[in-house]
């Protein structure tokens, strides 16, 4: 299954250091869970529109059942909880792969 989520942060938030460490933080996660997760990118948004999202996570999920495993990970948990307050709007989107 393909997990993506795209998100508008408040300006200046998403510089080279919170790029970097999204990208090191879902690396880590893949890691900590490769059965799980097969497949993550991070993609930063270059073209500012107002109706354009920051940033984008692009995930390869074994199946459903994995969903919960990554979004209940303390590394998920954790970048969640430093960015969360910065996040002006999310949307994801779960299909088939």
């Amino acid at each position: 299954m393909r997990h993506i989520v795209m998100m508008r942060l408040k300006p200046g938030i998403f510089d080279a250091a919170a790029e970097q460490e999204y990208r090191e933080t879902f690396a880590a996660l893949a890691q900590a869970l490769p059965e799980d997760i097969l497949a993550v990118r991070v993609i930063r948004n270059i073209v500012d529109r107002p109706q354009n999202m920051t940033v984008m996570i692009e995930m390869q999920l074994k199946d459903e059942s994995s969903l919960p495993r990554y979004l209940q990970h303390p590394l998920h948990q954790g970048i969640g909880k430093k960015y969360n307050p910065y996040v002006e709007a999310i949307a994801s989107f779960d299909c088939p792969d």
